[in-house]
């Protein structure tokens, strides 16, 4: 029986789950929980996660101690309209990795080693790459097009929104096909934590949208709280991309081409 369908789609299997299987979830011990997102214990692929995301902190520790020194560091390597409109590109790579303050850094940092952690097994170094490209690149055209009154960003949020989004899709989709529940008991517990994973994903993007509309609407404490201007644009902008990005695997992987995206 079908306690409820989350993502009814043609050509995929819905992402459910299924009463009779609360007892096996339930009934899970911490392995077989922790399976749904352990990291492969395969030699490189271990720590293959963690590659990304440390260079990247390297890279921020660096680019902002420089700035602390020298502000000139700011005016070259900001993102800055004026300066995107008189030929400076590379704003709009270098404008991620720049940061109001020590906090804002170490605040974006830390996320990205989280969202990189939670994500281990689904994303990798490859598709974390990619994801955070793409989520930047889409952070770029929508306040470049659509946000003419951002005259200056700077920050990693916008593309860790779009890293996170990309897993919680991953999940969400994950194991979708058309193959029938097997009667293995092996199996059923595999599907049992792959229907797991489904409910994970789903819960993340809802959390992921709300936490979008409240920025939207102003309501959201964190805003408040923070010591930097948040450009909320850049999240949404970014959770689009990575969603699509999401998805665009899984389309991939279920018509057979490029499995390694």
């Amino acid at each position: 029986m079908i306690a409820t369908a989350l993502l009814p789609t043609s050509g995929f299997r819905c992402a459910y789950v299924r009463i009779d299987d609360l007892r096996t979830i339930f009934t899970m011990t911490a392995p077989d929980l922790l399976q749904a997102t352990r990291v492969r214990a395969d030699g490189r692929a271990k720590f293959e996660w963690l590659v990304l995301p440390v260079l990247l902190g390297v890279i921020c520790a660096t680019l902002h101690l420089l700035a602390a020194g020298d502000v000139r560091w700011h005016d070259a390597l900001d993102y800055r309209r004026v300066g995107i409109a008189d030929g400076q590109w590379w704003r709009l790579v270098t404008g991620h990795l720049m940061h109001v303050n020590a906090t804002h850094a170490a605040l974006d940092v830390a996320g990205l080693l989280l969202v990189a952690w939670i994500f281990a097994r689904e994303v990798d170094g490859k598709r974390q790459a990619l994801a955070l490209l793409i989520g930047a690149a889409l952070v770029d055209v929508g306040l470049w097009f659509f946000h003419p009154e951002v005259e200056r960003y700077v920050g990693l949020s916008g593309a860790l929104h779009a890293l996170f989004a990309a897993g919680a899709m991953g999940w969400l989709l994950s194991g979708s096909s058309s193959r029938p529940a097997s009667s293995h008991p092996a199996a059923a517990r595999t599907d049992a934590t792959l229907r797991l994973r489904r409910v994970w994903g789903a819960a993340l993007l809802i959390g992921l949208v709300a936490k979008l509309v409240l920025e939207n609407a102003g309501d959201a404490f964190w805003l408040h709280a923070a010591s930097v201007d948040v450009v909320t644009a850049a999240h949404r902008w970014g959770s689009a991309g990575g969603a699509l990005y999401g998805i665009a695997r899984v389309l991939t992987k279920r018509f057979g081409k490029r499995p390694g995206m």
